[in-house]
């Protein structure tokens, strides 16, 4: 017999399938507080959210010859993944500082409030390049910032024209022309492309070959033609010969000097080699020849084979240095000139320097100007060219000049003056064949040692700082004398113990730093009282 459960256990069928009453219950509240969920996450980050949002109002729409009076942004900086708005209308990138200034230049492109999008009229519908013939149009497109999908910007389309101008493969742009459409703007671009060089070829070169001078000018079949570049090659090539000991070759440009041409010719009216036979000097009385040849360049060559190359630069500068040699001994009214003669092949060639030496200056008195701690008299005993009475005027020499400089230098040093300054300015008289000598000094202030710091270079010093001291003639409390410091870096050098010239170091140096030089303290003080000093 069948047994009938009790109505509150009676299972529910429906559509095939068992319900329990009690877990349906559950399964409802359950689904019902789900699609509470979503729907409350919805309205924040989904579609429902943009109701609740403020719609920024679009900027005015402008018209087409209005908008070239804007400048527009890069479409990556409007409306990408991960933007977002500032309050404004404008986009900015979520990785940009908030403290960054807006750019005041940028223009935010007019957007349809019907559509929310962007007028393509202000877009880059097309860049059209024409009249290339050897650069690929890709290259170009590639080298410029205007291109198609992006804002116009006349700007940066001047920027790119400017670029594409500095290009050696162009010799001229028309345009840009613009052409506006309903699905943006148009770009036109045309090139003018310059020849290329197809080859380069030299005529009537017998010393030097092709290689070299096609080397010395630079040029290689396949580059651009330019027409200065070639008239300046003329003259390199002409420069160049000269320096070989070809100095009166021509060249002349038979082909290249056209825009329209593509082979460049260089005819040469080579010289012969000349190399310098001998060399003769004319005039000279108070120096020999010997001691002549010692100041110019223009020998001749050894065996008369190696060297000895005509070079008309290197005589010129030859008449200068004897020039100055001359003037160093007192001949300041010196003239110096040159007889070229050559051999009957043009092979040879003798030089010959003709000298007017003109009278030899001698100093007629001596002077000083800004010495306190000596006398003009102390000063002056210790010079060498110097008067002894009004009839005799030694002749002036430059070189002797110059070690009496050092001579008073030295004395003021020896006293403490460390940075004392001495001038030497000859003065020219009335009376030709005279001049004065004027001693400027400035003295300064007088120094005594102080402290004597030792500063070791390097990551470990293991020498101790008597071994240097030692080697120090000066000690605290004494005046500064640069002639003691000099002798001690000399010590200091040569007891090899601080490297120097033998071992490749820095030779060891005695610096004198003044209470005034704070940079020198504040280094010596990081350095744990180790300092030049």
């Amino acid at each position: 017999m069948d047994q009938t459960l009790p109505a509150k256990t009676q299972p529910i069928r429906t559509f095939g399938y068992s319900c329990n009453p009690v877990r349906s219950t559950y399964t409802v509240i359950l689904v019902a507080f789900s699609c509470f969920v979503l729907l409350q996450s919805g309205c924040q980050t989904g579609g429902f959210a943009k109701l609740d949002k403020a719609i920024p109002v679009p900027p005015p729409v402008l018209d087409a010859d209005s908008v070239d009076n804007y400048r527009f942004q890069s479409p990556d900086s409007f409306g990408g993944s991960g933007s977002r708005s500032n309050g404004s209308g404008a986009r900015s990138s979520p990785s940009q500082p908030k403290t960054a200034k807006p750019r005041v230049d940028v223009f935010t492109p007019p957007v349809d409030p019907n559509t929310g999008k962007v007028d393509p009229s202000n877009l880059v519908a097309d860049v059209i390049v024409e009249g290339n013939q050897t650069i690929p149009a890709h290259q170009l497109r590639a080298s410029i910032q205007t291109r198609t999908g992006r804002y116009f910007d006349p700007d940066k389309l001047q920027q790119d024209i400017d670029k594409l101008w500095r290009m050696p493969e162009i010799s001229r742009i028309n345009g840009p022309y613009l052409k506006r459409t309903a699905e943006g703007v148009i770009v036109t671009i045309e090139i003018v492309e310059r020849n290329t060089i197809q080859t380069v070829e030299f005529l009537g070169n017998r010393g030097i070959p092709d290689r070299t001078l096609k080397k010395e000018v630079g040029f290689e079949d396949g580059s651009p033609l330019d027409v200065h570049a070639i008239r300046s090659a003329k003259t390199k090539i002409e420069e160049f010969y000269k320096e070989k000991g070809y100095p009166r070759t021509q060249v002349e440009i038979l082909e290249g000097n056209e825009k329209d041409h593509s082979k460049v010719v260089f005819l040469i009216h080579e010289d012969e080699k000349q190399r310098i036979w001998k060399v003769e000097f004319e005039g000279n009385e108070i120096a020999t020849d010997a001691r002549l040849r010692h100041f110019i360049q223009s020998k001749p060559g050894v065996l008369k084979v190696f060297g000895g190359l005509v070079k008309r630069d290197e005589i010129d500068q030859d008449i200068t240095r004897l020039t100055t040699y001359y003037r160093n001994l007192g001949f300041f009214n010196a003239r110096i000139g040159r007889e070229v003669g050559e051999s009957n092949d043009g092979r040879w060639l003798t030089l010959r320097f003709i000298i007017d030496e003109g009278p030899r200056y001698r100093v007629r008195n001596i002077s000083f100007i800004g010495n306190h701690a000596y006398t003009a008299e102390q000063l002056a005993g210790i010079l060498e060219l110097k008067p002894t009475s009004q009839s005799v005027q030694p002749e002036f020499n430059v070189s002797k000049m110059n070690l009496d400089v050092v001579s008073l230098r030295d004395l003021y040093g020896s006293q403490g003056f460390v940075y004392s300054q001495v001038e030497a300015e000859p003065r020219f008289l009335e009376e030709p064949g005279l001049l004065d000598i004027v001693y400027k000094i400035e003295e300064g202030k007088q120094y005594v040692v102080g402290k004597i710091n030792v500063h070791f270079e390097g990551d470990v010093a293991v020498t101790k700082i008597n071994v240097p001291l030692n080697r120090i003639s000066l000690r605290p409390g004494d005046l500064i004398d640069v002639r003691e410091i000099r002798n001690s870096e000399r010590r200091l050098a040569s007891s090899g113990l601080f490297g120097g010239q033998q071992t490749g170091d820095r030779n060891p140096s005695v610096v004198v730093s003044t209470p005034e030089v704070k940079d020198l303290q504040r280094s010596a003080k990081n350095s744990g009282g180790s300092s030049h000093r």
